[in-house]
């Protein structure tokens, strides 16, 4: 239509309600409690039904929970987190909590994911949404931020905006061993596999309990000795005792001595709090493929079928700890402790977008469903090898990605993220950044070619074009809200995605990944995700008001 052509029929115009002549959400319970502990006793089920001249719009439907966390020892709200403990909402942290989910109309299954929902919901989430949606919609509502910190600040109790901070110059106090309570007899030891430093009296009087002289979030910094000189080590968490947990940036042992050493005390202090709330609401959509569908569905009875984690994995599950260690999970009917985390579901609701549009008695249409597997399988060594999955004849893409095997027991590792660490109690070096080749097998092609060669180590970075391409491949590139830059695709775990365009008569279903590490990747936890993406077309027929058939096939 050029710019000359002006309207001259009203009926060309934009309808003021598109032929909608009521729009409301309808709160759909669930069949069963969900609440506390009774979440994780078997499938949850959200049924509800339409006829007549009402109907059902899936993409603007959603899940929301209301969800309360505290210290496991917490009666009636009187143990709120707090900065020092260190647990925060795990990232789109809503899908944590489940194993799969699956969709039915009529009783017939349309769109599935049978495992691994956690990774397909945050690969789908960051494939769709823009840099602009993660930061603002995102985060609000289902903590999306790559930040375990900003996510920490904002549930606990003395939390701090973290962004838009003012500096305090200088930026650090640095005070030595003497000044802070440790005389010159007092002993200092390191262990590099658990963090732990501890202190001792050695031949001097006795030196102060950790809490009152470090605090989470300053610096320990050996300034004498042989080993880690000058290293700054993060301090992760104090005792009312001797010992206290630092991140373990030092790779050997320091045996107990009279070492010189500082504490370094970061001054940015000029913070407004945060929002400061141990409960708080999730909305969420699962990554189903029917809730992608934007147009109003007619008569029919729907079903959305969620499988929970056991209470024992959806409380490490739902969130991401600093030390790795803080769900109240051995005991889940009795009181825990204070150094425990307790996740508590006060309920859970399916809102559905209805409208009331033109009654619907006779028709058959189709619905284009656009599904999402994932698989894994372990990596075995660093050397350059090769992994072979079976995928569904109408793969249209292929996604990539790395990711540690002990997510569900190390509560350091997030489900959300795309990343794997080495074989720690603490992990802190992220392994699947020392991917040096990489490419995909499927349906005669190599993708990319010639072999993608990345590089990331200190001063180098030659991840850049790997991240370009996964932006260009899924449309990201283009957005006008952006895309994530490249210091969050490494935060959040990098993947690789790739359009695979084929001859409509190829319905190849092998792919071969192949990949290669540095020879000083620790490969131990380490497994492949492959997502493959396909399409397929669900028919539904509705003869004198009722769905008769719902028929799914490959498109």
């Amino acid at each position: 239509m050029s710019i000359f052509d002006l309207h001259t029929d009203q009926k060309s115009l934009m309808s003021s309600n598109n032929s909608i002549t009521k729009m409301e959400y309808g709160q759909i319970t669930a069949t069963r409690d969900v609440t506390d502990k009774n979440f994780s006793n078997g499938t949850i089920n959200f049924k509800f039904s339409n006829s007549g001249v009402r109907r059902w719009i899936p993409s603007k439907s959603y899940l929301r929970a209301r969800i309360q966390l505290t210290k496991g020892n917490d009666v009636n709200g009187s143990a709120p987190l707090d900065v020092a403990f260190g647990a925060a909402p795990n990232m789109g942290m809503c899908a944590n909590m489940f194993q799969s989910a699956e969709f039915r109309i009529n009783d017939k299954v349309v769109s599935r994911v049978g495992d691994f929902i956690s990774q397909v919901d945050a690969l789908d989430t960051r494939l769709t949404k823009s840099r602009s949606w993660l930061q603002s919609v995102g985060e609000s509502s289902n903590w999306w931020s790559e930040s375990q910190s900003l996510r920490l600040a904002e549930v606990a109790s003395d939390g701090k905006v973290v962004k838009n901070t003012t500096p305090v110059l200088p930026a650090e106090t640095v005070t030595n061993r003497a000044a802070i309570g440790f005389d010159a007899l007092n002993t200092v030891a390191y262990n590099p596999t658990t963090g732990v430093i501890t202190f001792a009296a050695g031949g001097g009087a006795a030196p102060p309990n950790t809490n009152v002289v470090f605090a989470v979030g300053d610096y320990f910094i050996l300034t004498g000795g042989a080993v880690g000189l000058n290293v700054k080590l993060e301090v992760l968490a104090v005792n009312a005792n001797l010992t206290m947990t630092v991140r373990a940036d030092i790779g050997s042992v320091v045996a107990a001595a009279v070492i010189d050493f500082d504490r370094a005390r970061p001054n940015v202090s000029v913070a407004p709090d945060s929002r400061q709330v141990g409960s708080f609401e999730t909305i969420w959509q699962p990554p189903l493929s029917i809730f992608k569908v934007d147009q109003a569905l007619p008569c029919g009875d729907y079903e959305l079928v969620l499988n929970p984690q056991t209470y024992q994995s959806f409380q490490k599950r739902a969130i991401e700890s600093v030390l790795g260690a803080a769900s109240i999970d051995s005991a889940p009917t009795v009181g825990g402790l204070a150094s425990q985390i307790k996740v508590k579901i006060v309920d859970m609701y399916l809102y559905c977008a209805f409208v009331d549009g033109p009654r619907v008695d006779d028709i058959t249409y189709l619905l284009d469903l656009q599904q999402t597997r994932c698989q894994a399988d372990v990596i075995n060594n660093s050397s350059f090898g090769q992994k072979n999955f079976d995928v569904s004849p109408s793969t249209r893409a292929l996604t990539l990605a790395y990711q540690d095997s002990r997510i569900g027991e190390n509560t350091a590792l997030s489900p959300a993220k795309f990343k794997s660490y080495e074989n720690v109690a603490t992990p802190t070096t992220a392994q699947e950044l020392k991917l040096t080749r990489m490419y995909i097998n499927y349906a005669g092609q190599n993708l990319p070619a010639p072999d993608a060669d990345p590089q990331f180590v200190a001063g180098l970075d030659y991840t850049t074009q790997r991240y370009t391409a996964t932006q260009l491949y899924s449309g990201a590139y283009y957005d006008t809200g952006g895309c994530e830059t490249l210091q969050e695709f490494h935060e959040r775990g990098p993947y690789y995605h790739f359009s695979i365009p084929r001859d409509a008569t190829d319905n190849s279903t092998r792919v071969t990944c192949h990949q290669g590490f540095q020879p000083t990747t620790d490969v131990t936890n380490m497994r492949v995700l492959l997502f493959d993406h396909s399409s397929q077309v669900c028919r539904v027929t509705i003869r004198d008001g009722r769905v008769t058939s719902v028929e799914l096939e490959d498109a």
